[in-house]
């Protein structure tokens, strides 16, 4: 079985039960953290912030980011699985909590609802 995000990253859970998963994701000023997997939507709320690049498990480029504290992403998995890694190009530390969002869809509202 592949190994979850947390898990590639070295990263204790914060909350782990069926519906959602929390780890905090710490990124020191110039260096980078490992490949990672995501395979569910996530939320992303970012504690210190920091500017660096997102990218995939090939060096390549996936986009140039600017994390501002308390900026809050919704990561909607458009292209699941993602595999990158973040590599901080600044001066200061980026903190980030994710939160795996494995929640299952709502059903659909009937016409008596």
């Amino acid at each position: 079985m592949p190994l979850e995000p947390w898990e590639e990253l070295g990263a204790e859970l914060l909350i782990d039960d069926e519906h959602v998963k929390c780890w905090v994701e710490t990124v020191p000023p110039g260096e980078q953290r490992p490949a990672h997997t995501h395979r569910h939507p996530w939320v992303t709320v970012v504690l210190s912030g920091a500017h660096g690049e997102s990218l995939d498990e090939n060096g390549e480029l996936i986009k140039a980011v600017s994390l501002e504290t308390g900026q809050v992403v919704h990561n909607r998995g458009e292209h699941l699985p993602m595999r990158h890694y973040v590599h901080n190009l600044s001066d200061r530390t980026l903190v980030m909590v994710a939160i795996e969002l494995r929640t299952p869809s709502a059903p659909e509202e009937g016409p008596n609802s």
